[in-house]
């Protein structure tokens, strides 16, 4: 299926033609964790590394003014995203409507320009993900499915919000990132039912969205073997004709403390079969508990970075700064870029100098 580009804002689109873009996550659990998100938003900056998207996962909320999101926003060097639906569920997991659709106004009308909807989740896929290992590992949409069932729900809260919520995008230019809720959390239940079902049902909400004009992403898939990850781009490459961020995709289960590494490798497979346009970042500390440090989220992008990279000589064919590297390695008769002293490796028996030498 042909593929589209959409503008997430004037200056930045996502899609057919445009270089991979990278999302990071960031979110505050209290007071403490706020001070030191704002530091490694901070750090982020000062990184320089090609991001994109940086999405506030809070579930503290300051006071109002102070949000995250809104210091995200203020950068001016990076797109802000949210999952409002953290911020509208109450303790006793029942989610309001009326404050979900306040929550998305709000945040729309004062600079966020990519949100995080959940409508797929309803009782038909509960049922289908019981079967699992694992039934679900999305935090939003176990938010939802919560309030499903202490709602005593028919449907999805988002289900019965969407026009209103389409109303809201499309006057404020918000790209909508359709969630996936039932992203497979192990190899083992990769491809099952519950994951082609919510799949199909992201690809018809998502078309309806952009029949109401409001741009959107594909956010999929999860854990996946490589053989996997190749089932799912065919199924995407010939259905989804949307930006797909996948989230990882973690090709093994057992990456403990690597799973950075391992979720850029999932994610270079999905690139290279058109099927990653926004990479969103996971870093080491994805299944070690506790929220990213900043030297793990840091060390994370500099991964993602190579990732994008090289999905981007794939796609765009852009070597100029390979090429660049191998003239300066010529230029120097040396492997080690920006000196002509050679290495220690090597020695006397350097390639370079023997294959460049006057005397042969």
């Amino acid at each position: 299926m042909e593929k589209i580009k959409i503008s997430i804002t004037d200056s930045i689109s996502v899609g057919k033609g445009a270089p991979t873009a990278l999302n990071i996550l960031i979110g505050a659990n209290d007071a403490t964790g706020y001070c030191t998100e704002l530091k490694k938003l901070d750090a982020i900056a000062a990184s320089e590394l090609p991001v994109t998207i940086v999405t506030d996962l809070s579930l503290y909320k300051p006071e109002k003014g102070k949000e995250l999101w809104r210091k995200i926003s203020s950068t001016g060097t990076f797109i802000a995203g949210t999952v409002p639906v953290y911020h509208a569920v109450q303790p006793d997991h029942t989610i309001s409507a009326e404050i979900l659709l306040d929550l998305i106004r709000e945040q729309a009308e004062n600079g966020v320009k990519v949100i995080t909807i959940h409508p797929t989740p309803d009782h038909y896929l509960l049922e289908l993900s019981r079967t699992r290992y694992i039934p679900i590992t999305s935090r939003g949409g176990g938010v939802v499915c919560w309030d499903m069932l202490v709602s005593q729900r028919k449907e999805n809260i988002y289900i019965k919000i969407l026009d209103e919520i389409l109303d809201i995008a499309q006057k404020n230019k918000v790209t909508l990132s359709i969630g996936s809720s039932f992203r497979s959390a192990a190899l083992i239940d990769a491809m099952d039912q519950a994951y082609l079902t919510e799949l199909e049902r992201q690809i018809e909400i998502a078309s309806y969205c952009h029949s109401r004009g409001v741009n959107v992403i594909l956010e999929t898939p999860g854990h996946a073997s490589p053989q996997h990850i190749f089932e799912i781009c065919r199924e995407l490459n010939a259905r989804v004709p949307f930006p797909v961020m996948p989230l990882g995709p973690l090709p093994t289960d057992c990456a403990f403390d690597q799973d950075d590494i391992a979720a850029c490798i999932g994610a270079t497979l999905m690139g290279t079969h058109d099927c990653a346009d926004i990479l969103s970042v996971v870093t080491a500390q994805e299944h070690t508990g506790g929220v990213p440090s900043i030297s793990s989220t840091l060390s994370a992008l500099k991964k993602y970075a190579i990732a994008k990279h090289i999905i981007d000589i794939y796609k765009l064919e852009c070597t100029e700064i390979d090429n660049d590297v191998a003239k300066k390695r010529r230029l120097h008769l040396s492997c080690v870029v920006g000196t002509d002293m050679g290495c220690d490796r090597c020695g006397n028996l350097c390639p370079f100098r023997f294959a460049h030498s006057s005397e042969i």
